[in-house]
C-alpha cells in the first residue's frame, strides 16, 4: 500500500506543477542566483534535478542562450533557461538550441514560449490522467506484467522516434559547414 500511496502522491505533485506563461515570467531582469533559484522552485515538483550556475555559464559559453547584460537575465533569457532546464535530460544542447531557433522562425518569443508551456502542460495532464486511473501494484499477473513491457517498448519506440526527428530537424536547421578552418 506504501507504494500505491507514494506513487499517487507523486502524481498529486505533478497535478500541482504551475509553469509561467511568457507574462507571468519576471517583467525584471534577474541575476544569476535569483534565476537559478527561480527555475528551481518552479520545476521541483518535476524531480528533473537542480539546476546550478555552473549550468546556466554553460549555457552562455556554448552560445545556447545570450550573456547575461550587467550580470543579470532578461525574461527571454529566463525563458530559455527554463526550457533547456526541461528538456536537458532527453536532448543534448545543441538540439536543445535548434529546435528554440526552428520555433523562433516566423513568430515572436513570447508566443513560442508560451506554445511550448502549453504543450508541456497538456503533455503533463495526459500523462497523469492516462496514469491517476486505479494503478495496483501488488497483485500483479502475468499478463498484466506482458502489457506493461508491451507499453514500455511503445514509449521506449516513441522516445527513439522523437529524437530522431528532432536530430533530423536539427541537421537542417543547423548551417552546412563550408570545409575550410579558420585559423
Amino acid at each position: 500500500m506504501a507504494e500505491d500511496e507514494e506513487y499517487f502522491a507523486y502524481l498529486k505533485s505533478l497535478q500541482q506543477v504551475q509553469l509561467p506563461r511568457w507574462a507571468d515570467l519576471p517583467q525584471f531582469d534577474l541575476y544569476m542566483d535569483q534565476v537559478v533559484q527561480y527555475v528551481n522552485e518552479l520545476l521541483a515538483p518535476l524531480d528533473l534535478g537542480e539546476l546550478t550556475a555552473t549550468m546556466v555559464n554553460n549555457y552562455v559559453k556554448k552560445g545556447v542562450i545570450t550573456p547575461p547584460t550587467k550580470k543579470k537575465y532578461s525574461r527571454g533569457q529566463v525563458a530559455n533557461i527554463l526550457i533547456i532546464a526541461i528538456l536537458k535530460s532527453v536532448f543534448s544542447l545543441d538540439e536543445i538550441a535548434a529546435g528554440i531557433d526552428y520555433q523562433l522562425q516566423g513568430r515572436e518569443k513570447q508566443q513560442a514560449f508560451d506554445a511550448f508551456i502549453l504543450n508541456f502542460a497538456g503533455a503533463l495532464q495526459q500523462a497523469n490522467t492516462n496514469f491517476a486511473g486505479g494503478v495496483l501494484i501488488n497483485k500483479v499477473t502475468k499478463e498484466d506484467t506482458i502489457k506493461v513491457q508491451s507499453a514500455m517498448v511503445s514509449l521506449a519506440i516513441n522516445a527513439v522516434l522523437q529524437k530522431m526527428l528532432v536530430s533530423a530537424m536539427v541537421t537542417m536547421v543547423m548551417p552546412k559547414p563550408t570545409g575550410k578552418k579558420e585559423k
